[in-house]
């Protein structure tokens, strides 16, 4: 965190750290790891621990953390580096809703939901075992990636809004591949649950029984529905729409097609019951959202 920050005020607000509103993107590397009080932001935080070790004080409860350590911070909530010992870490302040992260190719990765969904949600049920652990040759590449991302956030050349991005996927990518190379016991029940919500997001277009769902979850599906519902916030069948319109509507945005092809290329037997669904989750028709983004093209921009 920048010194500008420290204040009486626990809540970080984005517009403190994000001096570029189309990239809501940002690196700070603390060597060492300065004191900092307890706070929140209404942001997303990843974390690489570079070196050294500290006691995290995380929503009323206190996990160790090493060199190599990398997990997820996310917005509202609370926590602080206590007992620092050469403490070093890497911060990448960012907006996962401004920067389209759903609609990345990455998300057929389990290890992408692994690390950035289901490790925060089940932090404290597995003592904080199934964060991702890094070997030194993987930290080293990871270093390298945050050190070229950093000089594009800084330098700001032009074409660094693409280019910051692209080191963010890049990382992104990586670490989500490191989740899954040499996954603990407690990792490899996420990654089978990331595997589930790969499988929705990547076959959103054909039919999907929750007793697939649940089987590549090696759960039952009773228990595949609850702990679905805990950690993405809604059901998988909700899930499956929500991604549905989601494709329809960046379709709709991008190409000429007709409203009843799109419907169909996204998993919809009927046009009038997509209509009804995407009104539901958008509050418009089709036909709206396809004339509003053509009058309004910079809503979809990303930088």
């Amino acid at each position: 965190m920048t010194n500008h920050a420290i204040n009486l005020n626990p809540q970080l607000e984005s517009k403190d750290f994000f001096e570029d509103p189309t990239l809501p993107l940002q690196i700070y590397i603390r060597d060492p790891q300065p004191e900092f009080p307890l706070h929140s932001h209404n942001f997303d935080e990843l974390v690489i621990i570079l070196k050294g070790t500290a006691m995290h004080a995380f929503d009323g409860q206190e996990f160790p953390v090493k060199s190599g350590d990398v997990f997820v911070v996310a917005r509202n909530r609370t926590h602080q580096y206590q007992n620092m010992h050469g403490l070093a870490l890497a911060n990448i302040l960012f907006d996962a809703k401004i920067l389209m992260m759903e609609q990345w190719d990455i998300r057929a990765l389990p290890g992408f939901h692994a690390l950035f969904s289901l490790e925060p949600a089940f932090r404290a049920q597995h003592h904080f075992q199934s964060r991702l652990q890094l070997s030194e040759r993987q930290l080293n590449r990871v270093n390298e990636i945050i050190h070229d991302l950093k000089r594009e956030t800084e330098t700001r050349s032009p074409g660094y809004r693409v280019m910051a991005k692209g080191f963010f996927m890049q990382l992104a990518v990586h670490l989500s591949r490191c989740y899954s190379d040499e996954p603990s016991n407690e990792s490899i029940d996420l990654l089978r649950l990331g595997n589930a919500i790969a499988h929705i997001e990547t076959h959103y277009a054909e039919k999907i029984t929750l007793e697939e769902l649940a089987e590549k979850s090696h759960l039952s599906k009773r228990h595949f529905l609850r702990i679905f519902h805990d950690c993405i916030g809604r059901s998988p069948i909700d899930h499956l729409m929500h991604i549905r319109i989601q494709k329809a509507a960046d379709l709709l945005h991008h190409t000429h097609r007709s409203i009843t092809e799109i419907a169909f290329d996204c998993g919809f037997s009927d046009g009038n019951y997509f209509t009804r669904c995407f009104r539901k989750i958008t509050g418009e028709t089709p036909r709206q959202h396809r004339q509003e983004t053509h009058q309004n093209p910079l809503i979809f921009e990303t930088g």
